[in-house]
């Protein structure tokens, strides 16, 4: 999103000078981060950021990454690559299910599974919250942060606009932190150069601005993304999951 587009609640708190909102955002990693607290980590620009930040308050801080076992090659070269150089205490989720068996169960619910809609919420419900719930409830972890960002998506906007920079999430169990929720993509990017933090090849290599599962529906472009990014993964969904049923609903 632009800022132009924002609801003027979340403009006003976006166009604060960057001084403001990182003093803010440390302020706040700091009132949390010696608690039984942990860094929800994607190793996408934004939450690495907010782990380096939380780092700075607790070394030893727990830091949960969600593996999908459909991540970018590039997401994976960073999570070793920071798991060494900065002795992450890491916890690696992987789900019960796969993203194919996912797909799978979309497919029998839906006539036509391209449809036009996102199908997101199964895939993220069954290899991302579920398994980090567990985790919540296994380590009794009662604070998170995040690199959730207002500017990402209109949905988000609205959680900015709701919930602020920190509210009690019912169905995770814990409270969520969102340090740098008012951050721009160009300050988070001169961050990283500021402080040397290294980055998620990814967004370089295949030009695209967010990180996640490979195949993520979860925004209007993922089609074409992932034939630019994986050509290979997007015919086999093609032919798989949308062509033919495509064929059977015109035939």
């Amino acid at each position: 999103m632009k800022v132009s587009q924002l609801i003027p609640s979340v403009r006003r708190e976006v166009e604060k000078p960057f001084s403001e909102k990182l003093r803010h955002a440390r302020q706040l990693i700091r009132m949390f981060a010696n608690r039984n607290a942990c860094v929800s980590c994607s190793f996408g620009k934004d939450s690495t950021t907010v782990l380096w930040l939380a780092l700075q308050e607790n070394p030893r801080i727990p830091v949960v990454y969600n593996n999908t076992g459909i991540e970018y090659a590039e997401t994976l070269a960073l999570k070793e690559q920071l798991k060494t150089i900065w002795n992450l205490n890491l916890i690696e989720t992987k789900p019960e299910t796969t993203f194919w068996q996912v797909m799978e169960k979309i497919q029998k619910t839906h006539a036509i599974l391209d449809d036009g809609k996102k199908h997101s919420n199964q895939c993220c419900h069954a290899l991302k919250h579920a398994p980090f719930r567990k985790i919540v409830k296994s380590y009794g972890f009662t604070h998170t942060f995040t690199g959730l960002t207002a500017l990402e998506s209109r949905h988000r906007m609205f959680t900015a606009c709701e919930h602020g920079m920190e509210y009690y999430s019912r169905k995770d169990g814990l409270w969520k932190i969102h340090p740098i929720l008012y951050w721009t993509p160009e300050e988070v990017w001169n961050f990283i150069a500021r402080v040397q933090i290294p980055r998620n090849q990814a967004y370089q290599k295949y030009n695209v601005e967010r990180i996640g599962c490979l195949p993520c529906t979860s925004h209007s472009q993922w089609r074409e993304q992932l034939a630019r990014v994986n050509p290979k993964m997007y015919r086999f969904m093609q032919e798989h999951y949308f062509h033919q049923k495509l064929l059977e609903a015109t035939t």
